[in-house]
């Protein structure tokens, strides 16, 4: 059992920070005039709020582990991507923060990424920015084929 949660939690890690394509039908990066893409997205953490495919949102049913819901990231002007494991983790021997890169690529339209999500395990590719605002960042993301929308939000 515990071998299955793991690997439902990878994979819905893994599905977070996948290759993506991009839908021209989409909305783009909507900084406001005064506020760079950047500043809003190092500002503050943000926390996975939702991962829609297909009309489902996957990141809130049981197939996803609470120990993961609870990770915070933090995107630093330096180009760091920390992931916090907070007080729900997965394996208590895991620690406390990981850091790994990313890159605002293409006019502040896609997240190049690099996240480490296991000592062994690495995710490197590109995210399509669908919106990025004060409070909310969302992704389009696609996983083996299957597209959707990740939602990011401040905790």
């Amino acid at each position: 059992m515990r071998t299955l949660k793991i690997s439902i939690a990878l994979l819905a890690l893994s599905i977070v920070l996948i290759q993506c394509k991009k839908n021209k039908n989409e909305v783009t990066v909507n900084s406001g005039p005064t506020t760079p893409a950047i500043d809003l997205l190092t500002n503050k953490n943000w926390l996975v709020y939702s991962l829609i495919s297909n009309g489902t949102d996957i990141w809130n049913t049981p197939f996803v582990s609470a120990c993961n819901k609870d990770n915070q990231y933090r995107f630093r002007k330096n180009d760091t991507l920390s992931l916090f494991d907070m007080s729900n983790k997965c394996n208590t021997s895991d620690p406390d923060s990981t850091n790994s890169y990313f890159k605002l690529y293409n006019n502040n339209t896609q997240l190049v990424l690099n996240v480490k999500l296991t000592s062994t395990m690495t995710i490197n590719d590109t995210a399509d920015i669908l919106e990025l605002t004060d409070n909310a960042l969302k992704l389009n993301v696609e996983y083996t084929g299957i597209p959707g929308t990740l939602t990011f939000k401040h905790p």
